[in-house]
């Protein structure tokens, strides 16, 4: 009976060991990867410092807030990562073409109140600076006056979305959210 007694009492912190072993490794393999944040918040950071100089620089020749300039090349080319940024450095998605070149990309339209997605010829720029002072000019165009008078960035941004530069019914409120969550009303002063 002793024996019995030993042989209980050994297999059991071995038993032991064993399902916690099993237990761990279970946790390890069916762990879901989580975004590392200090990186994406890393490479956010560089996407903004990037282009905020630039936007400064084209606040003070138009006037149009830098934080509503960096909110849209945030939304519109998903941090410089968009197939239109890497390819056309396009971070606008402006359509059409410059200096007779352009590049045909997918992109969802909002029709009716439906989403819909269609192939459209975008500008294709050499550089960044080149997209963002196309930028500027494109909103030169008679339907955004309002983004002159604005008084402040969430201003600017409805100004935006009434002129008509985004079929999105919510670009203004997704604009405001950048610019808020980021702090890149700093960058305006």
């Amino acid at each position: 009976m002793n024996q019995g007694i030993l042989k209980k009492q050994n297999i059991l912190p071995l038993l032991l060991i064993l399902l916690l072993s099993f237990a761990s490794l279970f946790l390890i393999f069916n762990k879901e990867e989580q975004p590392i944040q200090d990186e994406a918040t890393a490479y956010q950071q560089i996407f903004i410092d990037e282009i905020a100089s630039e936007a400064k620089i084209l606040q003070k020749q138009t006037h149009l807030f830098a934080s509503i300039t960096i909110a849209q090349a945030i939304l519109e080319s998903d941090w410089g990562r968009s197939d239109l940024a890497v390819e056309a450095k396009n971070l606008f998605g402006i359509k059409g073409a410059f200096n007779e070149q352009s590049s045909i990309m997918p992109t969802d339209e909002f029709i009716d109140g439906e989403r819909i997605t269609i192939d459209d010829s975008f500008k294709k720029y050499e550089t960044v600076q080149e997209s963002m002072v196309d930028h500027m000019e494109f909103l030169k165009g008679g339907t955004y006056e309002g983004i002159k008078t604005s008084k402040n960035y969430q201003e600017a941004a409805v100004a935006l979305q009434n002129g008509g530069y985004a079929t999105d019914p919510d670009y203004a409120e997704k604009l405001i959210q950048l610019i808020e969550e980021f702090k890149l009303y700093k960058y305006d002063k």
